[in-house]
């Protein structure tokens, strides 16, 4: 049978400058002639037409999240956001300046939009918790306020995404109804509700400035459709129903908004747009007359920016050095590594290693050191709905604990590549972070469903990806092989890794082997791997990812961890994690049979796969952060691996498999100094690698 070779693209993993893709809510004036963005967490305004982009506030501190315009385009309203002091509803002159606050009290604002008069403003106001503070928490819903202040007032206790039509004395919204979204209107006071059109794959609705069009998204595609007066209800379909729908999008779209010149939508960090007239004509079209073709250029929202490093030059001397730089783990005892900037100038032992005059010595004597933890499949919190917050507890735990890179095979689009982009900027402090984005779904979920019936379409989804910032996409639960196929194809063309998993299905799994995909994500569902499975595999260029804290097949590593040791208690989790969600996933603790655990036996399958040269990663999961990707390595122990290919499962093996390996995965000359001191030697006891003591992420120290 033939055999698809897999690639495995080179990722730069820290340019010195970086270009911005994940610019969110970008919306075009009424008039159209210019736009606001977020980028970075700060709202910038430029012309449609072209030219540079400008602040539009003075403010220094926080962040600034979904702007929208006033109709007569002199205004723009915003949330002002930071941890501490949660969001505020801010007004600011679409000219520039200081921001007024137009809400008395803090709270999770979100999506606030001024009504046709410019004297209301209508937004959402959401629970906490979680990544954010559990403050100001309370009924949550759709409110309206005064433009000049005031007491906001509820209109309703669901729903999301606020906006208005032509009128004031009606709001437009979003509802879920036995799973399909629709469009819903009120009047100011919650009642009089009608539906206006319901998506059983749609994931949003905007609604025109008119009132007499809707958009809406349904497999990461915009459409627009004739919105009907009154009260009747019209399905809301890609396919058309009862109404014509006009495809406007070509590779994908989000972030729909409308102007007076008609409808507009990000793909990545360019804005697209297209006018109502081109869309329905007035009268019915001659025959053999041009369809609507989507547009291929926009306004680039782009910029490049200075990715954050230290300056200086630090030596760390007297520690032993697993550098990872050879099979049996490269060890340096008392040895020295001078780092200067972001990178590693010198290693080596100490007797020939000198050290720079001038440099900042560090004695790490009796200290162990290792390179910087990869989780391969690292899931995880990186916003709520959008809002990144300044200080995500989740990722700091994770750096805390050694974990200095992530890659998140399933996350949201405009988090994680927003998140990734502020800290590369030095915005937020976390893990270097690298994502697929969302799935390439073949399940009729509306937010995920990735419709493949063509290789054309295929090729569609990976670049609207890679347009967003993806470095690799997760082919998941495509139902058939050709589907699965027209993925990888289309990845490889546009360069990007392909990290899909077989969702516990064994001949899925081996075709994924066989068919050219980066790595197989999670535990192939077998006891024992036979001769004829290893062979087959070790002649492929696919790596394996095992999740062993989510094995299939029986309890795995997350519930024997937590079983087997006092969680809640460890000494660096506890200065990050909140300690209620700690406590509540840790105190009472479900305990198994010993022989009844499967992460031992899933390790040692595993073996018998890196001992053929498979790349052999931790993917932690999201389970536990901070502590997951030790699990990881802890588990591979139980299974028959040495400490020392643990440690190689969690540094040099992924940075191998995903395309960093030219700079991060082991501590070695010109390479970034992302690396974990301890106080204990894990080559010694693998359980001694969570005994942090320091942690180094591009040259910057941290305890």
């Amino acid at each position: 049978r033939p055999v698809i070779d897999a690639t495995h693209p080179v990722v730069e993993v820290a340019p010195a400058k970086f270009t911005t893709k994940m610019p969110r809510w970008a919306s075009v004036s009424p008039e159209g002639s210019q736009l606001v963005f977020e980028t970075l967490g700060k709202l910038w305004v430029k012309p449609v037409a072209g030219g540079a982009a400008r602040r539009l506030t003075t403010a220094k501190d926080g962040f600034e999240l979904w702007p929208s315009w006033s109709r007569d385009g002199k205004q723009i309203v915003f949330v002002s956001w930071s941890d501490a002091a949660l969001g505020r509803i801010a007004v600011v002159p679409a000219a520039g300046g200081a921001a007024r606050i137009v809400t008395a009290q803090p709270g999770h604002y979100a999506v606030p939009r001024f009504s046709p008069d410019g004297r209301s403003i209508a937004f959402e106001r959401r629970s906490g918790g979680g990544l954010t503070s559990d403050t100001w928490a309370e009924n949550p819903g759709i409110y309206r306020i005064s433009a000049t202040g005031g007491a906001a007032v509820r209109i309703a206790r669901d729903g999301s995404a606020p906006q208005w039509g032509a009128g004031n004395d009606r709001l437009f919204f979003t509802a879920s109804e036995k799973g399909k979204l629709q469009l819903i209107s009120t009047d100011l006071n919650g009642e009089a509700r009608r539906v206006h059109a319901t998506g059983e794959l749609v994931n949003d609705f905007q609604v025109s400035p008119g009132g007499d069009y809707v958009a809406f998204r349904q497999n990461y595609q915009a459409f627009v459709m004739p919105l009907m007066p009154g009260t009747q209800d019209v399905p809301a379909d890609a396919k058309g129903s009862a109404l014509p729908v006009v495809k406007v999008s070509g590779d994908g779209a989000n972030f729909i908004n409308w102007s007076a010149k008609g409808v507009h939508w990000s793909l990545g960090p360019v804005l697209y747009s297209a006018e109502l007239g081109q869309l329905f004509a007035a009268a019915p079209p001659a025959e053999g007359a041009a369809k609507f073709t989507a547009p291929t250029s926009g306004v680039s929202l782009a910029m490049e920016v200075a990715s954050e490093k230290p300056g200086g030059i630090i030596a760390l001397t007297g520690a032993r050095l697993v550098t990872m730089a050879a099979k049996d783990g490269g060890i340096i005892d008392d040895g020295v590594i001078v780092i200067e900037g972001d990178r590693i100038k010198a290693i080596g032992p100490r007797a020939s290693t000198p050290v720079p005059a001038g440099a900042r010595q560090i004695d790490v004597t009796g200290k162990t050191i290792i390179p910087g933890l990869i989780d391969a499949h690292a899931h995880g919190p990186q916003g709520e709905d959008e809002l990144v917050p300044e200080q995500n507890w989740s990722a700091m735990a994770n750096l805390a604990l050694g974990t200095t890179t992530i890659h998140d095979p399933s996350s949201r689009a405009a988090e994680i590549f927003v998140a990734g982009e502020m800290q590369r900027a030095g915005v937020i402090l976390a893990p270097r972070t690298f994502s697929t984005g969302e799935i390439v779904y073949g399940a009729r979920a509306p937010e995920v469903y990735a419709q493949i019936d063509s290789y054309e379409d295929a090729l569609a989804h990976i670049r609207r990806l890679k347009a967003e910032g993806a470095v690799s996409v997760k082919n998941y639960n495509q139902p058939r092989r050709e589907q699965r196929q027209m993925v990888v194809k289309a990845a490889q063309a546009e360069g990007l890794h392909v990290v899909p998993e077989g969702g516990s299905l064994y001949n899925m799994d081996v075709s994924l082997v066989m068919d050219g995909n980066s790595t197989v994500e999670h535990n192939v569902p077998l006891a024992v791997f036979y001769a004829d499975l290893v062979q087959l595999w070790a002649q492929t260029k696919t790596n394996s990812t095992p999740t062993l804290v989510v094995t299939y097949g029986g309890p795995a590593g997350d519930p024997y961890w937590r079983a087997h040791s006092d969680v809640w208690k460890h000494p660096i989790l506890t200065r990050h994690e909140p300690p209620g969600a700690l406590a509540a996933a840790n105190v009472r603790r479900n305990l198994a049979a010993e022989e009844d655990y499967v992460d031992d036996d899933s390790a040692r399958e595993a073996k018998k796969l890196a001992d053929q040269g498979v790349m052999v990663s931790i993917g932690a999961h999201g389970q536990q952060a901070g502590l997951g990707p030790h699990w990881e390595m802890w588990s591979f122990v139980r299974g028959g691996w040495s400490p020392i290919e643990a440690l190689r499962a969690g540094t040099i093996m992924p940075a191998t498999s995903l395309g960093y390996a030219r700079d991060i995965g082991s501590l070695e000359v010109g390479k970034l100094a992302d690396l974990v001191v301890l106080n204990a030697d894990p080559t010694q006891d693998i359980h001694n690698s969570d005994k942090v003591y320091r942690v180094m992420l591009g040259g910057h120290l941290y305890d």
